[in-house]
């Protein structure tokens, strides 16, 4: 499992959770974005040392 973080334009954590595979996170990230066209919104995982990595980005995102 590994642990991601939903980061609204402000740079502020929206949600947590931990997901087993990529495909179920970029789920969860696309279903909890805002659907009003905000861009900014941005998924990152943290890998063994603890360290957040960007994933995903809501500018790639076509509703």
């Amino acid at each position: 499992m590994a642990t991601y973080r939903i980061l609204d334009p402000a740079g502020d954590v929206s949600d947590t959770g931990d997901f087993a595979s990529a495909e179920d996170a970029v789920t969860w990230f696309r279903n909890h974005e805002p659907r009003k066209g905000e861009l900014g919104w941005r998924a990152e995982v943290k890998d063994d040392e603890g360290e957040w990595h960007y994933f995903e980005d809501s500018e790639e995102y076509d509703a």
